[in-house]
């Protein structure tokens, strides 16, 4: 049933317009579809918002945000779903950053339901509440579910930079039904982009893209993942004479995750591309005499060169027989300053096959716009900022 309310004599010319008016947009308002598309419509005049990530040895990206009014520095993570925030409950933890303190909120809603967290770097224990969770200027979601770290086993979190780990994954958790900071926020679209320069800071924008890109500098890879932001990865190779690749040459699938310091690859395919890229010197100085990495996702080829896939380590160098055994866990600590693959092993099968992740270094050369209205991901090289 519609109704229509007047707070003026209906017999007054202005007051009979307004009230039919008025009439329209309720009726509009009770169309199928109709409200969806005012909201969008409200949502795209709204301005983007450019968040700083800020570098931490180029490993670690982190920005802040508010939980019940408290700062926070997150790290914001295309590969999960929740929010995930060392907390004043956890006794035992190491606080290198402040805490969230669900006793300082005014917003706070205490749910108690107990779970575990497990991450690539360890497995945390966590309890389920409700907050207000601000990012910007004006997004703000009320009744956010987080999940307070009462304890863990994640080494990194003891030095880390950050608290929290923002998950900005494209749809609901596993066996979830509660809604992500995405869908609160009503964002469909962000962007992800990294400086190339080591130590200065990447970006982060929520809403869309209003750069004018080149339509041909585009390349457009549709998300296969029911969880993740995946897609298609159909073959990798270099861009080296005579030189031929079976990696992924029955598929795989490639998560685009901003989560991730490094790129991981299942065992085997990093031992075929140590044979096709060949040896690196640990002084970096035959840099610029290997070859470019060739991804083809989803039928769109997208290149990194040596600098993305080669890091420098400073300080905590090894032995080796080569350098490519380092993936495998097996060095002594040698030396102070080397050059090493910017790979981790990782043994992970989908339905797509094997899986890769495309961490930091992907993010340095591709800026990366993810939309979930559209399912799709879109990768631009990047600009110098």
């Amino acid at each position: 049933q519609i109704r229509t309310y007047s707070f003026c004599d209906s017999t007054d010319p202005p007051c009979h317009l307004m009230t039919r008016l008025m009439k329209l947009v309720v009726v509009a308002l009770a169309l199928p579809g109709w409200a969806n598309r005012l909201r969008k419509a409200a949502r795209s005049t709204e301005k983007p918002f450019r968040q700083i990530l800020h570098n931490h040895q180029d490993v670690q990206y982190f920005a802040d945000f508010k939980i019940g009014g408290q700062g926070i520095a997150a790290i914001f993570d295309t590969g999960s779903f929740e929010i995930v925030v060392r907390s004043s409950r956890c006794k035992h933890c190491v606080h290198p950053t402040t805490p969230y303190d669900h006793e300082l909120s005014k917003t706070y809603q205490e749910n108690g339901t107990m779970t575990q967290h497990v991450y690539g770097s360890g497995p945390c224990t966590t309890m389920l509440g409700f907050d207000t969770v601000e990012v910007g200027p004006h997004l703000v979601a009320a009744h956010q579910p987080i999940w307070e770290i009462v304890e863990h086993e994640i080494p990194i979190l003891d030095t880390a930079k950050f608290a929290a780990i923002v998950g900005i994954g494209p749809k609901f958790g596993y066996n979830s039904v509660q809604k992500t900071l995405l869908m609160n926020y009503h964002v469909d679209e962000f962007s992800i982009c990294l400086n190339k320069e080591s130590g200065r800071h990447g970006y982060l924008t929520w809403g869309a893209n209003r750069v004018a890109w080149d339509a041909g500098s585009v390349a457009t890879a549709r998300v296969f993942g029911k969880h993740h932001w995946a897609t298609n990865l159909t073959h990798i190779s270099v861009s080296k004479a005579n030189s031929t690749s079976s990696v992924c040459r029955s598929g795989c699938a490639a998560i685009v995750d901003s989560g991730t310091s490094l790129i991981a690859a299942p065992a085997s395919a990093l031992m075929e591309l140590g044979r096709i890229i060949g040896q690196i010197q640990e002084d970096c100085s035959n840099l610029h005499q290997l070859p470019n990495l060739k991804f083809n996702l989803d039928g769109q080829e997208l290149e990194l060169p040596p600098q993305a896939y080669v890091m420098r380590v400073v300080g905590a160098s090894v032995e080796a027989d080569s350098i490519w055994d380092l993936l495998f866990f097996k060095p002594k600590i040698r030396k102070v300053d080397s050059c090493m693959p910017a790979f981790m092993e990782m043994d992970m099968q989908t339905q797509l096959g094997d899986v890769w992740i495309l961490g930091m270094p992907f993010f340095r050369y591709y800026h990366t716009t993810f939309n979930r209205e559209r399912q799709v991901m879109q990768f631009a090289n990047a600009g110098d900022d």
